[in-house]
């Protein structure tokens, strides 16, 4: 079907101006009163032999004439054909709307997500207008996978029913990708056959974050998915630019300390920052624990980028889960990044195994060790073996084990000890006469393989002339916030009769603590980092009672197990416990305990759902109770109520959380696309104004470029006739 419509068709009125050139020909024939004249006589023979070629002539410019008004009209005009057939192709006309959270961001006194379903609004009814016959298709970047409408004919009609679908959309609150969903909607575009050609159009807030990376290159997926564009066939029109010049936000809420544990106290911090252009004022952010004890920080000045850690100290009376909020107390335009929780599984007990390599019934090698643990203010709970006791220990449910004057581990045990400090568990090494330093080498050091921060040699020292002690690494964690009171007591109090020597070549990366005699004398406490995420070693050249020194005797030992034990402990995990809107909470519960269904609320919401747990295969496995994210409407904590059989209460914390890479709300300027993307993709990819119409975006279906070669010939011809006739 041809159809024919005019961009500008109030100016249609102009039409009957194409008879003025016939009026003023009729005037120009108006009779005249005859007056003979004899030296007329033979003009007018000559005119009535010329009459016939005369008149063609005047026909032939006065058709010239009016066709140049009637071209002229129709030019500014603007006709239009659309629906395919002789000057055009049947269009696949295809939206893809950026529901992320990003566009809910205010412009004016709507949001980014309204005014993008106004723009829709308008281009459909542009569509229905000069389109008639096309296809059209909506959908979200969420689920590029499940359009809203697809190939819908456009009609009168379409714009009824995308107007009510538009009404039924709401904008999420989770991050999408714009290349990963062009790249599935061009893939399914591009089997359509019905349509000769396809035109995108993305309504978003056209930020940099989707179009370039942080090292001002192209996104690669973007990228790939419009190199994937048929030159010939295929088009983007980006709708819509925004970007706000300042965002402050929190974007993160976190334990700083290794773990928590109950009534010792935690230290946390939460992480805000400017992801503006523009410098912030001071501003400040309210924490609450629990709902119920809340505290008003500040907030410094910050610089574009600048990104400042708040610290909050707080103790947890109690062991299970917790909940800490915070949000900026300035409002903003952009205010779903303001506020973040943390969910928190305190523990009743860190528990450490002490491994006794010389046990003793009135004072074991770990004596002191286990006296300084079982303090109530330290939270930690010790357990003692002996090494062959080690062989028979499962290591998984400690945080920290302590090696201590221990001849030498199996191979076996050793391997066990290496996958427990690679998972992220602590170890710590006290020496001593019964340690094996070949031994150690061999299974431990592994010639810088293996788990010790260096290697073992002699023993060394005079017992009777004892060497001071020297701390050399105050800014390490283990002196974290008493390296002063560290470094008085152990250069006054503490004195090294005997040490295992630990080499020290200069050529590694561990960390010396402490030294023997002076700032340059042997090691006596190293540290390191075991590699690719894993646990924290340490070691002392001494023993871990009083046989090589006095240590364990004085009160630096006590503050310097309790610091050990806070810098080593194997990190506390939360991130299973906070998550953001695209992932799943899996919990396995025990059928023999727990109901199949549970309640899952929103704490200070009215969000409230109830997931079922899915048994397992086997009779005696646990069931799986999975609450997908996607499927929660707020944001902050959820309360998990599970049902025991026995009806005792069992409830659970989860926090849903924004992506904090959403606020980054900064916009992409048009003149960065031709310089970062190649120069094959400039003709395939338009920017628009916010309020430009369909006409603006492409010219396709438009014939002024014929009407103006027309009428531009026309007048040339007109001219060359007009001049060539009078000339006769």
């Amino acid at each position: 079907m041809l159809a024919l419509a005019f961009l500008n068709p109030l100016l249609l009125w102009a039409v009957p101006l194409c008879a003025v050139p016939i009026v003023i020909h009729l005037l120009n024939r108006r009779r005249f009163r005859k007056v003979p004249w004899a030296a007329m006589e033979f003009l007018l023979a000559a005119m009535k032999r010329n009459r016939k070629r005369l008149r063609m002539e005047q026909w032939l410019v006065l058709l010239l004439r009016t066709l140049a008004v009637l071209l002229l009209v129709f030019l500014v005009c603007r006709p239009q054909f659309g629906g395919g057939g002789l000057l055009s192709t049947k269009t696949h006309h295809v939206v893809v709307l950026d529901d992320s959270a990003s566009m809910t961001q205010r412009s004016g006194s709507t949001t980014l997500f309204v005014k993008a379903h106004d723009r829709i609004r308008t281009l459909v009814d542009e569509l229905a207008t000069h389109r008639s016959g096309d296809l059209f298709s909506l959908v979200r970047t969420s689920r590029p996978a499940q359009p809203e409408a697809w190939t819908q004919r456009v009609g009168p009609e379409l714009g009824k029913r995308v107007g009510a679908l538009l009404k039924e959309l709401s904008c999420g609150d989770g991050h999408t990708d714009l290349g990963a969903a062009l790249a599935v909607v061009g893939k399914r575009a591009q089997e359509v056959q019905e349509a000769g050609r396809t035109e995108f159009y993305v309504a978003g807030d056209t930020r940099a974050l989707d179009w370039a990376t942080e090292d001002d290159k192209p996104k690669p997926a973007l990228l790939a998915a419009l190199q994937a564009l048929r030159p010939d066939k295929d088009h983007l029109t980006v709708f819509g630019k925004a970007g706000l010049p300042t965002n402050l936000a929190v974007v993160d809420v976190r334990l700083v300390d290794r773990l928590a544990v109950a009534g010792v106290p935690a230290t946390l911090a939460v992480d805000v920052q400017n992801l503006g252009l523009d410098p912030t004022t001071p501003s400040s952010v309210a924490v609450e624990v629990d709902g119920q004890s809340r505290v008003v920080l500040t907030v410094p000045q910050l610089a574009p980028g600048e990104r400042v850690a708040v610290p909050i100290g707080h103790t947890f009376h109690a062991a299970g889960p917790h909940r800490i909020d915070a949000a900026l107390e300035a409002s903003e335009s952009f205010p779903i990044d303001d506020r973040r929780t943390l969910v928190l599984q305190v523990r009743e007990k860190s528990r450490v195994l002490l491994v006794d390599g010389q046990p003793d019934e009135e004072e074991p090698e770990t004596f002191f060790l286990q006296a300084a643990m079982e303090m109530a203010e330290s939270g930690i709970e010790p357990m003692v073996v002996t090494d062959q006791g080690l062989e028979e220990t499962d290591l998984a449910p400690f945080d920290v084990v302590w090696l201590c004057n221990v001849t030498a581990p199996t191979a076996a045990t050793a391997k066990r000890i290496e996958d427990f400090v690679a998972g992220g568990g602590g170890l710590v090494c006290t020496v001593g006469p019964l340690v094996d330093g070949a031994r150690w080498n061999e299974l431990l050091w592994r010639d810088g393989k293996g788990v010790l921060p260096l290697s073992l040699g002699e023993i060394a020292g005079d017992p009777d002339r004892p060497d001071k002690a020297v701390l050399t690494g105050r800014d390490h964690p283990i002196c974290e916030g008493v390296a002063e009171v560290i470094d008085i007591l152990i250069g006054n109090v503490v004195l090294v009769k005997r040490w295992l020597t630990i080499v020290d070549d200069g050529k590694h990366s561990a960390a010396i603590v402490a030294r023997v005699k002076d700032a340059e004398g042997p090691p006596l406490l190293v540290a390191k980092t075991f590699p690719n995420g894993g646990g924290e070693v340490a070691m002392f050249a001494i023993t871990a009672d009083k046989f090589w020194s006095n240590l364990p005797s004085t009160d630096l030992f006590l503050v310097l197990v309790n610091q050990m034990h806070r810098a080593m402990a194997r990190r506390q995990d939360p991130s299973g416990l906070n998550l953001l809107p695209d992932g799943t909470l899996r919990l396995s519960l025990d059928p023999a305990v727990f109901r199949a269904d549970a309640t899952v609320r929103s704490l200070g919401g009215d969000d409230e759902r109830t997931f079922t747990a899915v048994e397992g295969k086997e009779p005696s496995a646990p069931a799986t109770l999975a609450v997908p994210m996607p499927e929660l409407r707020a944001l902050g904590a959820y309360e998990i109520d599970l049902v025991r059989h026995d009806g005792a209460p069992d409830k659970r914390l989860v926090a849903r959380n924004l992506p904090s890479i959403e606020g980054r709300l900064l916009a992409f300027p048009d003149k960065d696309f031709p310089r970062l993307y190649p120069q094959e993709l400039h003709d395939r990819v338009t920017f628009v104004r916010e309020d430009s119409s369909i006409g603006d975006e492409h010219g396709e279906g438009e014939v002024w470029p014929f009407l103006a070669a027309l009428l531009l010939v026309g007048l040339l011809l007109e001219s060359l006739l007009a001049w060539r006739f009078g000339r006769r």
